[in-house]
């Protein structure tokens, strides 16, 4: 952030060094982390203002309610004290602009009175705010305004008399508008890339700002989102109907209070039950940080949003955020696709040696049934390590659709292996099997036959779980591949080589022909099902690379904002699944309560990290659930997305 010196604007009686220098004298040089005084202080070292033999007595802080500072100064060669305010034009010029506040010191600039001054002023911060430029407006009071009897006093303006002193006004504060500063803040080089990406992954991003409205728009023009940026003063006065529905359409809100943000947090997840993060890096973003589901902390922020915060960036920007976003979409696939794998997978072998045991009396001995599933359980372990594939919808772990589609998968798998089965025992092939003759010598075959295409059937499958669309088109990890392949070939060794098996090459040759095809048909029926399901995961998200935006109208962003919505309203959880969450509970003596150093609370939680001793929620995409405290030691929050 910096000064323009040369867009600064002065009223009659200032000059631009005056504003800079009474700028500088109602800022705080010590607070390094704050970027307006920071820009303030390094404009005044560049300028030719000079503000030798003045001493900043006293500063009453920024309070995002008041939207003001106030400092008093002394001139220590005249002794003359100065009272200086720094903050929004509006609220320069008349305190009890827009709602009044809580503010030590209320006035009205005695340049108030004169309509044509204050629209002038409009317009040139009007002209400013269009340009991109944030405006910050001094104004100042000769003598120490608290110690006035009266708060201000207002005059009528004239050409000639215009320069006022407190003593001819006796015991009045005059207050007099000195002019506007004008401050360029250009986003960052990634942050367009960053918020096309997010919008490719069908998140909507919507921008909160305490800047005017004017500022929000030119801003948010200049990153590539929608320029629908409502007032905060208009949110607030509307019924609560017509904010809900304000607060789900606009593109963002500009001169809000730390309220505004939270209530425009708490809406968008209580209300329309959408999963919500937030960004911030000040006192004020703690409150609508704690409210969001993933409140995120910017690298450089106040030890509050920290504190309030699920994710603390420690890189400048906010394209880490995207990468956040991939990676836990990827973690939660890896998750998805292992739980319905193993129930699908336990599916398909009790089916299938159920049926072929009650109908055919075919039983596999039970010590080859523990071996065919320790073999398995080996070979999934790299699971934890695919490259899993981020989609462009949000994936939920809705309960319902994780065992329709184990069920799918399992019976679907069961049903075509017993039609092998029972097509190979009434086929006249060479060494056909007799599921009929699973015992005694020389019938082992039979049972090496069912053993191998079991083995085979549960180890390929994984590669149709896995993926988000057809199985080819989503390349696993090599350890995946090779784990399977090892386990496929060890097997392939038992069943030919070991004597009480005896498999025959051509009876091999078979399995494996029929299996290549049943992967590829239940994968062409897995996309189906999955969309009858509302299950379909949309398109693939190749690559963690920014996607660079192309220019759209206002009409182009507006239909694509309501495509993401249609997709946002569709990957909300039903009431049953909002209401799941794992509880952790403080037991005398437990190894969770020594690991995690809990006190006895309960604490609900899904997937967490630990963070100064305490359990919590770090993946993106929660379900809302309610409007509960956070403390370091409890915390509720929803299932990952």
């Amino acid at each position: 952030m910096s000064i323009i010196e040369e867009r600064t604007f002065s009223t009659d009686g200032f000059t631009n060094d005056d504003v800079i220098m009474y700028a500088y004298l109602c800022s705080n040089a010590d607070k390094k982390d704050d970027p307006i005084d920071r820009a303030i202080v390094n404009a005044m070292e560049k300028s030719s203002a000079s503000a030798d033999g003045w001493t900043q007595t006293e500063i009453i802080g920024f309070n995002p309610s008041v939207k003001r500072v106030v400092a008093f100064a002394k001139d220590q060669s005249t002794g003359n004290v100065v009272t200086i305010a720094k903050g929004l034009p509006a609220k320069i010029i008349d305190t009890s602009a827009g709602a009044e506040d809580d503010g030590e010191l209320q006035w009205a600039v005695a340049q108030a009175v004169d309509k044509k001054f204050v629209e002038r002023v409009h317009a040139e911060d009007k002209a400013l705010s269009s340009s991109g430029y944030k405006t910050i407006a001094i104004a100042i009071c000769q003598g120490n305004a608290r110690k006035c009897t009266r708060p201000c006093a207002t005059v009528s303006l004239s050409a000639d008399n215009f320069a006022f002193l407190a003593g001819e006004l006796g015991d009045s504060a005059v207050w007099n508008f000195a002019g506007l500063l004008p401050m360029l803040d250009p986003p960052r080089h990634d942050t367009p890339a960053t918020i096309e990406s997010l919008n490719h992954a069908n998140i909507n991003v919507k921008m909160i700002t305490g800047d005017h409205a004017n500022v929000g728009k030119e801003t948010a023009r200049l990153i590539g989102m929608g320029t629908n940026i409502y007032p905060g003063e208009t949110m607030r006065e509307a019924p609560a109907e017509q904010k809900n529905k304000m607060i789900f359409d606009a593109d963002g809100f500009a001169a809000v209070l730390p309220s505004d943000k939270r209530e425009i947090v708490m809406t968008l997840r209580n209300h329309y039950g959408l999963v919500t993060g937030m960004t911030g890096d000040g006192v004020n973003d703690a409150p609508a940080l704690s409210a969001a589901q993933v409140g995120i902390a910017v690298e450089g922020a106040t030890d509050a949003a920290n504190n309030a915060a699920d994710l603390i960036l420690t890189e400048p920007g906010l394209s880490p955020i995207y990468g956040a976003v991939l990676e836990s979409r990827r973690i939660f696939s890896r998750i998805k696709s292992y739980v319905i794998y193993r129930v699908a997978a336990s599916l398909i072998l009790v089916l299938s040696l159920s049926i072929i045991m009650f109908v055919k009396g075919c039983a596999v001995d039970s010590t080859f049934i523990i071996i065919l599933a320790l073999l398995n359980d080996i070979s999934m372990i790299p699971v934890a390590y695919d490259t899993a594939d981020a989609t462009t919808k949000p994936q939920l772990p809705r309960a319902r659709a994780l065992v329709y589609q184990s069920v799918f998968y399992g019976f679907t798998h069961a049903a075509l292996t017993l039609a092998f089965f029972f097509g190979m025992n009434f086929a006249a092939l060479p060494n056909s099997v007799d599921l009929a003759m699973c015992f005694g010598t020389g019938y082992g075959e039979t049972q090496g036959f069912v053993w191998f295409h079991l083995l085979l059937v549960t180890e390929l499958a994984i590669f149709s779980v896995r993926a988000p669309g057809f199985f080819l088109f989503s390349i696993p990890s090599l350890y995946l591949v090779a784990s399977v392949g090892l386990t496929v070939i060890a097997g392939a060794l038992m069943v030919t080589l070991i004597p009480s098996f005896g498999l025959h090459g051509d009876n091999l040759g078979y399995i494996f022909a029929f299996n290549a095809v049943t992967l590829v048909v239940v994968d062409l029926l897995k996309i189906q099902f999955r969309k009858m399901i509302g299950e379909e995961p949309g398109d693939i998200i190749v690559g963690d690379e920014l996607i660079e935006p192309k220019p759209k109208t206002e009409a182009q962003k507006t239909t694509e904002k309501a495509l993401r919505n249609v997709v946002a309203m569709d990957a909300k959880l039903d009431p049953e699944d909002r209401e799941r969450v794992v509880q952790v509970r403080k037991r005398q003596g437990s190894i969770l309560a020594a690991f995690f150093d809990v006190t006895g609370e309960e604490m609900a939680t899904n997937t967490g990290f630990i963070r100064q001793g305490g359990l919590h929620a770090s993946l993106v995409g929660g379900q809302p659930v309610g409007d509960v405290p956070r403390t370091k030691r409890s915390r509720q929050t929803s299932s990952p997305y």
